[in-house]
């Protein structure tokens, strides 16, 4: 009762969560004409029906969203990664996912790598493509840095022009979460099954963070409950197994400050 309370709507004025969505990220986020699936999608949707919410998408870039959410104009992004600055803006629950970032590209005509500073020093990759506004992890943005590796990063707007590039040899290797490339490779994309994972670059939770100047601290903390009773239930796992993943390693839990 509580929770439809605080999300309480009238006929005028349902309850409505924004949630920021520009391009396919699957199995994440899959856009078919107008219509928005995916694994967060559907975890967004169910979280949502549960505090007698509905979700409607907003395509927006990024870093655009990012700024959208901290202003409260969004109301929710997927795949954010928790940071002290950003805990100023936002809660995070979750996690939803755990990022894994590997440089992927074709065993067969690229070096073997054993570690990150070996690309700032006798391993050249030639073209590596990575997600303009994308976090890779420290260590990789401190070596990004480096002029050797900085030659070989070219920054991209989207994961298909990645994977696009990659396929016609414009780029050697992508920086990709590997969850997106088993996708790639179950669902048949043309020339997936050739590329590998070569490296382990960063891993790390992701969440759905909630803005703060959207959403009051209550509605926050009733979304957090749901999320928590939603994943002791089971109905989460039937979400994650759709998509063939485990969600045995997501920990439910709340960042709020």
């Amino acid at each position: 009762m509580l929770l439809q309370l605080l999300f309480a709507a009238s006929a005028e004025q349902p309850c409505v969560l924004r949630m920021a969505a520009e391009t396919d990220f699957p199995p994440h986020l899959i856009q078919r004409d107008d219509q928005w699936g995916g694994l967060s999608v559907e975890l967004l949707q169910r979280l949502a029906s549960e505090v007698n919410c509905q979700v409607s998408f907003i395509n927006s870039p990024w870093l655009r969203s990012l700024q959208q959410s901290e202003s409260g104009d969004l109301d929710v992004l997927s795949h954010l990664s928790v940071s002290p600055q950003r805990k100023n803006h936002f809660a995070f629950i979750g996690p939803h996912h755990i990022e894994a970032i590997y440089l992927i590209g074709d065993p067969t005509v690229l070096p073997a790598l054993d570690n990150l500073q070996q690309l700032t020093q006798d391993k050249d990759l030639g073209a590596i493509a990575s997600l303009h506004g994308a976090y890779y992890g420290e260590e990789f943005s401190r070596l990004s840095q480096h002029p050797v590796l900085a030659r070989q990063l070219v920054s991209i707007s989207s994961i298909q022009d990645k994977l696009a590039l990659l396929r016609a040899g414009r780029v050697n290797a992508i920086l990709e979460d590997l969850s997106v490339l088993h996708y790639w490779q179950q669902h048949s994309y043309p020339m997936a099954e050739k590329y590998q994972p070569l490296l382990l670059v960063y891993e790390s939770p992701v969440y759905f963070g909630l803005s703060k100047a959207a959403l009051s601290a209550q509605q926050i903390q009733q979304l957090a409950d749901a999320w928590q009773k939603l994943y002791q239930s089971g109905e989460l796992a039937k979400i994650y197994h759709k998509y063939h993943l485990d969600p045995a390693r997501l920990i439910p839990q709340t960042v709020t400050d």
